[in-house]
């Protein structure tokens, strides 16, 4: 058993060691995640006498001091149940030969190496999803909308379109229908099969698709519209799924759900599992797809529809939007697979980024949100959103806490003041007890710039506290936190961020940072993960698209971290600021971030807004006796003041349940002790 512990100016490091042979100088690497101050501890094979042990400690920025490292013997029934342990903990297949499970056992510390398959998750998960009940409510009717646009010449998918639409379980077969619209432009051969095959169901007709289809004519009173191309099939209880829903949430206007694909043998691979409704995410990348159901009142509200334009699902979700106007549950995500897309049919095909641009630049003008500039990227398809700073740009107050550290915070003020592109700025320096005379030195001369001041804050070191003494001395209408080891990368960073926490339904906005190296430290922070919450996309390359280009994507997170965060005073003020009594180090950003959602604001994070952060450089270590039971005292307060997120972890709404709550890499979990809502 190999056992570690060191301390390190970051808070988390991947550590490895090395065994190399001394008489064939052949070697072999294990690895071992490495937090500061934390025994860690793994099991290593030794198969050889002459084998010696390096310990490489792998992108770290600063100093480490190693304070323990033992090798301790262990025996071979120990190892076993050792190795089996680790493996069942996270619901993976504990294989009985040892070098099968030794394998098994040391690819769980690799990044990427264990990771939950998705068959497993269909076994093991999927079957206890459906509803229980055998039919669905009386009186709940579906017709399946079927777009064949121009271009269109393969009928086999129509084919297995609509056999899984005419197989669905859980439903009376006489409240499900579908239509198929037939763009003018198909091939007269391919119009003739399309007759030919709908002709064989008889609750199936064939219209016209024009630039104006009317759904609230095809649909009988008050049926649904289930949105579907010819891209994919529905799961058999699709549709059961959907009249569960219903009747629960009458003021719903659109339903969407997860989807995988699915191969012409029938094997399943690929799932996405979306988050909950999330408009900015839909404005930078169309992620709920072109599957989703609209509800009797929305189709009796939307009129007419355009399915010839390659942009149509867009526009269609955008309108959407508009007419539900911010109510809460308008707009509802069923977390289960309810379709599955073909193989050969690629998730943006016959869509065009500049169209969906114009869309967007639309329905931005539509809802009376003018200055917003739209961006569109032809590799990744993605969008870029940036919100105007309004014609007088407001005063922001930057808030940094320092007790010394004169080469961090000077890298920190001299990017801000040299790379900023935002001027109307103020840099409050919250000084806690500084005493270095190069530190009171470069205070001094600080002070003769108008736009920065020096504020002593003369008691122990409370985070919160020091950031609420900063608010009330501030002059902005808008906040800044901002950690004295951060450094700006692009200039526009305050300028991204400000556009955004202008905005009247936003309310605290966090930056895209990165460690030193150029990995990602920071893309928004997910409730629940890690027992307590946790930053996702951790340690991935900075180009690095993330899970279903989330990485590159504008979104909302239940929380930020305040190392970068940018909140309206007001809003801040509101919800009570920082609780510099019960979380005076740790968490304290999540709880703000939490109680700014509650209130009814949406938390922002945006990829476009670009800084390091060097992270615990200017903090310190969590390496004592007492700062160890604070940081346990300040983890058992979150828990009890958010019990609707931490007593069940897969409760935050934009991360899936079906996500793993152990790692931040968005890889598959098996949550089998979660309560998976139906709808959220």
């Amino acid at each position: 058993m190999l056992e570690v512990e060191v301390e390190s100016d970051q808070s988390f490091m991947d550590g490895a060691f090395e065994l190399a042979r001394t008489t064939t100088g052949r070697s072999r690497t294990f690895r071992l995640p490495l937090r500061s101050g934390r025994l860690a501890k793994r099991l290593i094979w030794l198969r050889h006498r002459d084998e010696q042990l390096r310990f490489v400690p792998m992108c770290c920025d600063g100093a480490v001091t190693i304070r323990k490292l033992s090798l301790v013997r262990v025996s071979l029934p120990f190892a076993l149940n050792r190795m089996g342990a680790r493996l069942s903990r996270r619901y993976l297949p504990v294989p009985s030969r040892l070098v099968n499970r030794w394998v098994a056992y040391d690819l769980t510390f690799h990044p990427n190496g264990a990771r939950v398959s998705y068959g497993e998750w269909m076994r093991r998960i999927e079957p206890a999803l459906w509803p229980e009940q055998s039919i669905a409510a009386d009186g709940v009717q579906f017709v399946v909308v079927v777009p064949l646009c121009e271009g269109q010449s393969e009928i086999s998918g129509l084919s297995r379109t609509l056999e899984s639409v005419f197989a669905q379980k859980r439903i009376k077969k006489d409240l499900c229908s579908a239509q198929i619209l037939l763009d003018r432009g198909v091939s007269e051969d391919f119009r003739a099969a399309v007759t030919a095959l709908v002709a064989q169901y008889p609750r199936a007709a064939v219209g016209e698709l024009s630039a104006k289809v009317s759904l609230a004519a095809l649909l009988p009173a008050g049926a649904h519209a289930v949105i579907c191309p010819p891209s994919g099939v529905l799961a058999s209880a699709a549709l059961g799924c959907f009249a569960e829903v219903l009747p629960q949430m009458p003021d719903a206007r659109l339903i969407y759900s997860d989807e995988d694909s699915i191969s012409a043998a029938g094997r399943r691979a690929a799932p996405q599992f979306k988050s909950g409704w999330n408009p900015d995410l839909l404005y930078s990348g169309n992620y709920i797809g072109d599957f989703f159901l609209l509800t009797s009142r929305c189709v009796s509200e939307l009129g007419a529809v355009d399915f010839s334009s390659p942009a149509w699902n867009l526009d269609l979700l955008l309108r959407v939007e508009r007419l539900a106007n911010g109510r809460e549950g308008s707009i509802l995500h069923i977390p289960r697979v309810l379709r599955h897309r073909f193989f050969d049919i690629g998730r943006g095909a016959g869509t065009s980024p500049e169209r969906e641009r114009e869309v967007l630049e639309a329905h931005f003008t539509a809802s009376g949100r003018e200055g917003v500039a739209v961006d569109s990227h032809k590799v990744s398809g993605l969008r870029s959103v940036h919100w105007p700073v309004g014609e007088k740009p407001p005063l922001v107050s930057l808030l940094i806490p320092t007790r010394d550290m004169l080469p961090v915070l000077k890298l920190c003020v001299d990017s801000i003041l040299e790379k900023t592109t935002y001027r109307n700025y103020e840099i409050l320096i919250l000084d806690n007890q500084s005493v270095e005379p190069g530190t009171l030195a470069y205070f001094a001369e600080l002070e003769q710039r108008p736009n920065i001041r020096i504020l002593r804050y003369d008691a122990p070191f409370n985070y919160s506290a020091i950031n609420n003494f900063g608010v009330r001395h501030a002059r902005g209408d808008i906040i800044g936190l901002v950690n004295n080891d951060i450094e700006v990368i692009n200039p526009e960073w305050l300028g991204e961020m400000v556009g955004h926490v202008r905005r009247e339904t936003v309310g605290c906005v966090g930056a895209k940072l990165f460690y030193g190296d150029g990995r990602i430290q920071h893309a928004g922070v997910v409730v629940g993960l890690g027992g307590l919450a946790g930053h996702v996309h951790k340690f991935l390359p900075a180009d690095a698209p993330g899970y279903m280009n989330r990485l590159q994507a504008t979104q909302a997170f239940s929380a930020v971290t305040a190392a970068c965060l940018l909140v309206r005073k007001s809003v801040f003020e509101t919800v009570g600021g920082l609780n510099e009594r019960d979380l005076q180090v740790a968490f304290n950003d999540v709880d703000l971030c939490l109680k700014v959602q509650k209130a009814g604001y949406r938390n922002i994070w945006t990829p476009h807004a670009k800084l390091y952060h060097h992270e615990s450089v200017s903090r310190g270590i969590d390496n004592t006796r007492e700062k160890r039971a604070r940081f346990e005292r300040e983890s058992r307060y979150l828990r009890a003041a958010w019990p609707e997120f931490l007593d069940n972890p897969g409760r935050d709404p934009y991360y899936s349940p079906f996500l793993t709550h152990v790692g931040e890499d968005f890889s598959l979990g098996l949550n089998e002790k979660r309560d998976i809502p139906l709808y959220r």
